[in-house]
């Protein structure tokens, strides 16, 4: 098996979340905890209103995003993917079809699955460039395989 999706998927999956939803729901929990006289500002309607909505959109964009992303090991005949907490085995026949936008030296390739699996219908993955160039160029078999299931857009 050889990783194609970059480290930086364990950064933005794990790691931004994880400080982002401890530092901005503590804040949160602070504005309705927090004496009226001590933070007048913090304490108006208002204030905390546009903040739980900020709050929410944000935590959906999190959740829509970098929380969608999963880690993939390619192989001659299968692959891997990984949440970081599961981790499944998959032959490339279960792939319908694979997009791939390129996003500077990165490229994020949704794969799109025949069946629903545990992790969904759709895969996102964050590749790395390069890595993902070395295996098609040292793998001809499953290049091929890959390039005929990559929509051209």
């Amino acid at each position: 098996m050889q990783r194609v999706s970059t480290n930086l998927t364990t950064f933005l999956k794990l790691a931004v979340p994880t400080v982002w939803i401890v530092f901005f729901s503590t804040l949160l929990i602070a504005i309705f905890v927090v004496d009226k006289q001590t933070l007048p500002f913090l304490t108006t309607t208002s204030f905390r209103l546009g903040y739980i909505i900020v709050y929410l959109i944000f935590f959906a964009f999190l959740y829509m995003t970098v929380m969608q992303l999963k880690r993939l090991e390619l192989d001659e005949e299968n692959y891997l993917v990984s949440n970081y907490f599961k981790t499944y085995k998959m032959i490339y026949s279960d792939i319908e079809s694979i997009r791939i936008l390129p996003l500077w030296r990165f490229k994020i390739m949704t794969i799109r699955l025949k069946a629903k699996s545990s992790f969904g219908k759709k895969l996102h993955v964050l590749l790395s460039s390069h890595l993902y160039e070395l295996f098609l160029e040292s793998h001809p078999k499953t290049a091929e395989i890959l390039n005929k299931l990559t929509v051209k857009e």
